[in-house]
């Protein structure tokens, strides 16, 4: 199933959701979307919804790719600014996407649901130690990269096999030697994952 076309009521999917959470929080912006699965449906839906900021770009190697292909993808699609990355199966608040520090984040909440996601360890600053599976505190699979870093993290990003970075958490725990990345740590009802909708 094309899970951004899920609906979470009679009216509103995933998809339109976080759009109108991305639009009611930042009037001037621009969406890239990157899909594979049934992407001639999403298409269909963003077009059918007259959304004018977004530009949709196919992954045609989705079924061999990773999720770090898709980010590589997407920042590679973008202007180098600030820029959230957000994966496309979860609802959030605008509270999530409100970053007024302009450090790098990863945002977490504390899941009701037993999960196996990524997790977060953080020092005592809130600045990230390690990103594992296993840890309390999830990941809600939002990343805020600042524009002072973008150039770095997108050249880390297209040379991932260089430094053997194959999933989210080999990038983040390379990234965070680099560069300050905090955490930011929501309420549960600011970020509803897939497994928390149903």
């Amino acid at each position: 199933r094309n899970i951004p076309l899920m609906k979470i009521n009679r009216t509103q999917t995933i998809i339109d959701n976080q759009i109108q959470t991305i639009n009611n929080t930042y009037s001037n912006n621009e969406i890239i979307l990157v899909s594979g699965f049934e992407h001639k449906y999403l298409v269909e839906h963003i077009h059918n919804k007259s959304y004018n900021n977004i530009r949709i770009i196919e992954n045609q190697a989705y079924k061999d790719s990773s999720v770090i292909d898709g980010w590589r993808i997407g920042i590679n699609a973008c202007i180098p600014d600030d820029t959230y990355i957000i994966h496309g199966d979860r609802t959030f608040t605008s509270n999530c996407i409100s970053n007024d520090n302009k450090y790098n984040c990863l945002i977490t909440h504390t899941s009701d649901k037993h999960n196996y996601n990524l997790g977060v360890l953080a020092k005592n600053d809130n600045q990230l130690m390690n990103v594992s599976y296993g840890l309390p505190n999830v990941w809600s699979e939002i990343f805020f990269l600042n524009r002072t870093d973008f150039l770095n993290a997108r050249d880390i990003l297209n040379n991932y096999e260089k430094y053997k970075l194959y999933s989210i958490e080999q990038f983040m725990n390379h990234f965070s030697e680099e560069t300050t990345i905090m955490i930011s740590k929501k309420k549960t009802n600011d970020v509803k994952t897939l497994k928390e909708l149903s």
